[in-house]
């Protein structure tokens, strides 16, 4: 796959998050998170911001994870 296309991509991913919620802000994440690694796979560098991006929604993801456990 170019790089060009998969930046695009991973653009149009951001977007969409940012106005998505619940289980379809899971779903685009885990999008995003596969392109960014298909970008890593072919030996391009992830910009710096869809990284953080990355992470946050990862971090994000596993605190809704405990807020779900019973006490």
């Amino acid at each position: 796959m170019a790089i060009d296309y998969l930046l695009l991509k991973a653009e149009e991913l951001e977007l969409a998050i940012q106005t998505a919620s619940g289980d379809a802000r899971r779903e685009l994440h885990q999008k995003l998170h596969h392109t960014l690694e298909n970008i890593h796979f072919n030996g391009w560098r992830v910009p710096a911001h869809l990284h953080k991006l990355d992470l946050a929604l990862t971090d994000e993801e596993i605190e809704d994870s405990f807020n779900n456990m019973p006490v």
